[in-house]
């Protein structure tokens, strides 16, 4: 994946897609992060379906499940929406609706804790997003260069510069037993930022980590 493709290929859905026992699916998961103005998340909306359960229901323990238990978690893999919705017409549910149908079936958010913005110092403000899970030494290496990030070590750096604008991006452990990815504009553009966000989390989710959260920090 080149670095274009990282910050501009065409987005086809604004939902994250995950299979339940992607070993042999049973169902889907579906995610959206709702975000405030600074672009820190503000709740995490979730519906699952399982058509062996009755079809939709949506689960805010499930949801924090999958990021705090590993074994939980182990039960879902992202997807790309063709893929959940080849999964969705194969297991019976015909045609997977749209986005802002499967909005409908968000029930039971997970509220995400606000404060304030934590100043680390100058420079623009860091929009972290948290991730749950690890990466094996072949998994990192695979993030790593679908990331672009130069350097050598775990907080290598993809940077990426559009009419004048400076964008950064750093992937890194964050405390030791998660990770985090850290994205800046300089100047700040919150506009063009949260569809950046958006792609690059896409890309680490699909080398298996699980998004948890977005703070902003400064």
């Amino acid at each position: 994946m080149t670095e274009a493709s990282v910050t501009s290929v065409a987005v086809t859905s604004t939902l994250d897609y995950y299979l339940l026992d992607p070993h042999s699916p049973r169902g889907l998961l579906v995610e959206e992060f709702e975000l405030a103005d600074d672009l820190s998340a503000t709740r995490l909306r979730t519906a699952g379906w399982t058509p062996a359960d009755g079809g939709w229901w949506s689960s805010a323990a499930f949801a924090r499940a999958v990021r705090a238990d590993p074994d939980v978690r182990a039960r879902v893999r992202a997807v790309t929406r063709a893929g959940a919705a080849e999964t969705y017409r194969r297991l019976g549910g015909g045609t997977l609706p749209d986005e802002e149908t499967l909005r409908g079936r968000f029930r039971d958010d997970v509220m995400l804790a606000g404060a304030a913005p934590l100043r680390l110092g100058v420079g623009p403000p860091v929009h972290r997003v948290l991730f749950a899970g690890g990466l094996d030494a072949e998994r990192l290496a695979a993030v790593r260069s679908a990331l672009r990030l130069d350097g050598r070590t775990d907080q290598g750096v993809g940077r990426l510069r559009v009419d004048g604008t400076a964008f950064r991006w750093e992937l890194r452990h964050a405390g030791g037993v998660a990770w985090c990815l850290d994205v800046t504009a300089e100047p700040l553009d919150r506009e063009a930022l949260r569809p950046l966000i958006g792609r690059l989390t896409g890309v680490v989710r699909g080398h298996g980590l699980v998004p948890a959260t977005v703070e902003c920090l400064g």
